[in-house]
């Protein structure tokens, strides 16, 4: 026995040894790997589903997985039937209409009926925040529901007609189907209980192409529905990552497959190789030049924003995946009113000097966009004007001091420039309006008859009072393992477009 067990001990040693330089074919590995699921880094798991107001859009995407709406928002910012197969609207654009399709499943694979559409809206209507129901709270009855001054079944206009779900508004919305395709809008059963989805995603069934397989603090795994037809990949997992520099070097090596805003240094090369998804964002950043008494003068002011414009725009030229120059816009949309433009930028670019600062000072909250954004304009001035620019980080408790706000010379903020919510916006600047701006925005008489935010929106520019910066965009890295990855109109990842 001894004489065999020498040779097939030889053999054993040398197959090892040729193993070794057998060269593996990650692709294959990955392919394969690909059909059981993808990963997916995030900074933070959410821990409470139930309201969207503090939660991200990457929050949101575990909500749009195992949740479908009424309708959809596709990338095109086309309304696309979800759940419903059919929508009608009455004449005068007060009712809608909308018959569910026959094949739609629970995950526990009941089907879904208008009762549970009409459930689930009773219920977002007592547990949303207002802000985030601007539209439902359009809908005969929910705001006298909302606020506890009738029942939902006697005073709410949501009713059930055959195998559809009726609404009736109070007047014509015509962003009322564009918003209903948002995140929050999602068919949910038992919405209270998504307070608490770590204890409780095992309790729950879904109706989207998801459903949460595993929870915990560092990490969220996905599974497909199997009462959904759709060609999804099977799994997801959702992992927390520490930092993005984390994220990414796991990417590098094959352990992510999606990666959300990877470091600026790591754009360019990500967008070479084809491997980046740039989204626009709504969210802009704003300078605020305060007058101090006009300590600043008006040719100051408008001397300031000329060199930070200058210094975003050569940043920018460099750095185009991060953010699009506001070029005097105050939204993104506006950017196509090139007549507005062209007159801002003409004042703007006045040839005159003003030397009487040598030091100006700068406040915004401590963030990753906002750091950038300072260390790009104190370089500038450092290098192109005789102007010493001192910034200063500050957590967001600390930002709201008015007192400390008043100390600075400039202040930078960041806010949701949305197009279509822009009372919000000029809420959100309602500590650097002057008193008449801020009872013109409270007067809704007002509003109704004068287009009060242009005219605002003039006066803060013509003074350099507020000024638009940079919008923001959002950028998505995606492995070689994935050849296709979309967002929804909405911003939020279409995990069934991958392939």
């Amino acid at each position: 026995m001894k004489k065999y067990l020498i040779p097939i001990s030889l053999t054993f040693i040398v197959v090892a040894f040729l193993l070794g330089f057998v060269e593996i074919d990650k692709n294959s590995i990955s392919n394969k790997d690909l059909e059981h699921g993808i990963t997916y880094g995030i900074s933070k798991i959410p821990t409470d589903l139930k309201n969207t107001t503090t939660l991200t859009k990457r929050d949101e995407d575990v909500i749009c997985s195992v949740s479908k709406g009424l309708v959809s928002k596709d990338i095109d910012n086309k309304i696309m039937p979800s759940l419903a197969n059919e929508i009608n609207q009455s004449k005068d654009g007060i009712e809608y209409e909308f018959k569910l399709k026959d094949d739609i499943f629970w995950s526990d694979g009941t089907k879904i009926t208008p009762n549970d559409v009409v459930t689930f809206f009773k219920e977002l209507l007592k547990e949303e925040d207002e802000e985030n129901i601007s539209a439902l709270l359009d809908v005969y009855g929910a705001k006298d529901f909302k606020e506890e001054k009738t029942t939902f079944e006697k005073g709410v206009a949501i009713t059930i007609k055959d195998n559809g779900v009726i609404i009736r508004l109070n007047k014509k919305n015509d962003n009322f189907l564009n918003e209903l395709s948002n995140p929050q809008y999602r068919i949910r059963k038992y919405l209270i209980m998504w307070s608490n989805i770590k204890n409780n995603y095992n309790k729950l069934v879904y109706s989207g192409d998801y459903i949460i397989s595993s929870f915990d603090d560092q990490q969220i795994k996905l599974k497909k529905n199997i009462h959904n037809n759709n060609n999804s990949i099977s799994n997801i997992n959702i992992i927390k990552d520490n930092s993005v520099e984390l994220s990414m070097a796991s990417f590098e090596i094959g352990e992510r497959d999606i990666v959300v805003d990877p470091p600026q240094s790591e754009l360019n090369k990500l967008n070479s190789e084809g491997k980046l998804i740039t989204v626009p964002k709504t969210m802009g950043a704003y300078l605020v030049i305060n007058n101090k008494n006009d300590t600043i003068p008006l040719q100051g002011r408008r001397y300031i924003y000329k060199n930070v414009s200058k210094a975003l725009e050569d940043y920018e030229s460099l750095n185009d995946k991060r953010f699009e120059l506001a070029e005097g816009s105050y939204f993104r949309e506006d950017k196509n009113d090139l007549t507005k433009l062209q007159s801002r930028k003409v004042i703007s670019n006045k040839e005159e000097e003003w030397n009487n600062a040598k030091i100006l000072t700068l406040l915004c909250k401590d963030n990753n966009d906002n750091r950038e954004l300072c260390r790009c304009i104190e370089n500038w001035f450092k290098n192109n004007t005789g102007i010493f620019i001192k910034y200063s980080l500050v957590k967001d408790e600390e930002f709201e001091d008015q007192e400390l706000q008043k100390r600075y010379d400039m202040i930078l903020i960041n806010n949701d420039a949305n197009t279509l919510n822009k009372k919000e916006f000029y809420s959100q600047l309602n500590n650097y309006l002057s008193e008449s701006e801020k009872e013109k925005l409270l007067n809704q008489n007002y509003n109704l008859k004068n287009n009060i935010y242009e005219n605002i929106e003039s006066n803060l520019f013509e003074n350099y009072r507020i000024l638009p910066l940079v919008f923001y965009n959002e950028n998505i890295a995606f492995s070689n393992n994935i050849s296709n990855i979309k967002l929804d109109g909405n911003g939020n990842i279409d995990f069934v477009s991958i392939k």
